[in-house]
């Protein structure tokens, strides 16, 4: 399976502010930090991927699975995926 820098930028980027961004103001109004945070950053991930994927009529569990890890490693600063 290709993996396309474009989606995985276009699902970091969801809903205008970033997964990131979300994230972010999520941990900072439930003021989670540590193993919490990195749970969060999954969720919303993932989240994010989904809703990306299915909006792009590309959903498949693989490109689920792939896409979700490396937006979470991109979201959570674990594994640098897009090269600036």
């Amino acid at each position: 399976m290709h993996i396309d820098p474009a989606m995985v930028m276009a699902i970091l980027m969801i809903g205008g502010i970033g997964v990131i961004g979300i994230v972010q103001t999520i941990k900072t109004w439930l003021k989670l930090s540590g193993g919490l945070a990195l749970v969060l950053t999954l969720v919303v991930s993932f989240g994010a991927t989904a809703l990306v994927l299915s909006q792009a009529h590309a959903f498949t569990w693989l490109a689920f699975v792939l896409y979700g890890l490396i937006v979470f490693g991109e979201a959570s600063g674990l594994y640098k995926v897009i090269k600036a």
